[in-house]
């Protein structure tokens, strides 16, 4: 086998989303209902050396331990392919995708004695796709898949069935692990996380690599920069990760690469493995590979301490009160500020004020940006520019001089109002509430830029949206912290940038504002003036202070 093969069968046995796992539809209501407990309901876990079939087991009984099979997939499903006559054995293709249940199935029997047919419905909200993206709906849905059977020798064995697998969301947990893809911001500066998802086997970290060879998520393809020339495939050897090193055999692709480029691959394998360090070879030939810059840094943090503000004041919370910022606090203050992105150098500012205009300061002289209508809080990137939209108001980005991008995106309809935004803290990807005729939606675009100028935006990335949402905020790298009003009432909700969400439960009345610091530990949120963290037996803390609006630094 080659290694273009190698990589491109690696890629696919990171098990993805079952879309072709055949027909969606409510569960049947004709035929029986096939007796006996739900399939794979007695024994949920992951399954390393399941049991092949039982002698003069019915069609029923084939169906539940093929189900249970596919929870291994040791040696190419090969459990798993002795329920399946030997022509669909030979056929069947597990590796198109995974379908992760969220409640047991029900299975019903629709054919003929003599030709049975067993409809498979169960729930499901999320699925993993071939290149191990990690994709979860608003709603739990319910998916049918329809099995054959045939007589083989006098035993029942699967006919027909359709490509992929399923799993329930607890043996997905347990056979599978997320790994985030690294790559570069087009600045070199930062380390951008692209998460998939894969089983966890012996050779996961080959079929990490080849996934990170095969580039980003088209919703990031022109926000990120991956250093490894195209086409650059696995070697002859296995990558292997031991004691916290890498070694990686890749093909003839990278020989003639610079130091520079090899250093900046090595940093991509590095982080991508989460190891400390990593050996490439070239069809086994051992390449030189040495720093030659700063690292790029990983998940940017802010620094001091949250941001809060009032009508008098605005600053770090501290405490003896609120701790003024030189060159930002005067302006933020005088202009009567209502929102605030303070930038990472602490010395300029974008704010939206009463009068709904957004202003910027920049050591210490503020200046009108965009009184267009119905404008949120804006957002900061790295490079001094503004991004601002609202109900009504398109996103666009406005330079240190006021001039604005001229960004055009058809993914926003005309008839949604932008209700909240943020930028990354890594300035490459732009997060976008919606309030459509259609439902809340929540976007996430990767930014393109010429230089550090905006020029447009990818075709985004939609998450769930659990109901019309208030606020949103960064968490870090990965994930982001939404408010939203639910059937339950007003929640928060750690949202993932293909990974599961974590509900952060209910908000006292009156909670609207949420900002991230670093990890759920960082979130705050603010509820009639109080100030909130997560935890406690409310699902929320007093904080110890209050405020009139929380800021956020990038």
């Amino acid at each position: 086998m080659n290694a273009v093969t190698r990589a491109s069968r690696a890629l696919a046995v990171a098990l993805g989303a079952a879309l072709a796992l055949a027909g969606c539809g409510g569960i049947p209501t004709t035929g029986p209902v096939i007796a006996g407990p739900a399939v794979d309901a007695i024994d949920p876990d992951y399954v390393v050396t399941p049991n092949g079939p039982v002698p003069d087991a019915d069609p029923a009984g084939i169906l539940a331990g093929f189900m249970r099979a596919v929870r291994s997939p040791q040696a190419d499903y090969a459990v798993a392919r002795q329920f399946l006559t030997a022509e669909l054995a030979m056929a069947w293709d597990p590796y198109v995708g995974v379908l992760i249940r969220t409640d047991a199935a029900v299975p019903v029997e629709v054919g003929t004695e003599a030709a049975p047919v067993i409809e498979y419905s169960f729930p499901t909200r999320a699925s993993v796709d071939a290149a191990g993206r990690y994709r979860e709906a608003d709603v739990t849905g319910t998916r049918t898949l329809e099995f054959e059977f045939a007589q083989v020798d006098g035993q029942w064995r699967i006919s027909a069935a359709p490509d992929g697998v399923v799993l329930a969301d607890v043996s997905f947990e347990r056979a599978f692990a997320d790994y985030p893809l690294y790559f570069f911001d087009p600045s070199g500066r930062y380390l951008v996380p692209d998460v998939r998802w894969f089983p966890s086997r012996q050779n996961t970290p080959s079929l990490v690599v080849a996934a990170l060879l095969a580039g980003p998520d088209e919703w990031l393809a022109h926000a990120v920069v991956s250093v490894f020339p195209p086409g650059t495939t696995l070697g002859s050897r296995p990558v292997t990760v031991s004691g916290g090193r890498a070694e990686v055999d890749l093909g003839p692709q990278i020989a003639s690469a610079s130091p520079g480029d090899l250093d900046r691959m090595r940093q991509q394998l590095i982080a991508t493995l989460d190891v400390a360090s990593v050996t490439i070879t070239a069809e086994g030939i051992p390449l030189p590979v040495q720093a030659a810059g700063p690292a790029a840094t990983r998940d940017p943090a802010p620094s001091g301490s949250v941001l809060l503000g009032t009508p008098t004041e605005f600053g770090h919370a501290s405490p003896n009160g609120i701790v003024p910022i030189p060159g930002v606090t005067e302006a933020v203050v005088a202009d009567g500020a209502v929102g605030v992105t303070l930038d990472r150098a602490q010395t300029s500012a974008a704010y939206l004020v009463a009068d709904g205009s957004v202003r910027r300061v920049a050591d210490g002289v503020p200046a009108v940006l965009d009184t267009r209508p119905g404008l949120v809080v804006p957002s900061l990137d790295e490079f001094g520019w503004t991004w601002s939209a609202g109900d009504g108001s398109p996103i666009e980005a406005f330079g240190p001089d006021g001039t604005a991008a001229g960004l055009v995106t058809s993914a926003v309809p005309g008839d949604a109002a932008v209700v909240a935004l943020a930028l990354s803290r890594d300035s490459t990807r732009l997060a976008v509430g919606l309030r459509s005729p259609d439902g809340p939606r929540l976007l996430v675009f990767g930014v393109v830029r010429s230089g550090d100028a905006p020029t447009s935006l990818d075709p985004p990335l939609e998450l769930p949206a659990t109901g019309p949402i208030g606020s949103l905020a960064w968490v870090d790298d990965r994930s982001l912290v939404v408010v939203a009003d639910a059937a339950v009432g007003r929640t928060a909700q750690v949202v993932g940038l293909g990974a599961p969400g974590e509900s952060l439960g209910a908000l006292p009345p009156g909670g609207v504002a949420v900002g991230g610091r670093g990890g759920v530990a960082g979130i705050r949120a603010l509820a009639d003036g109080l100030v909130l963290s997560p935890g406690g037996s409310d699902g929320w803390t007093e904080a110890g202070v209050t405020a009139g609006y929380l800021g956020v630094q990038q």
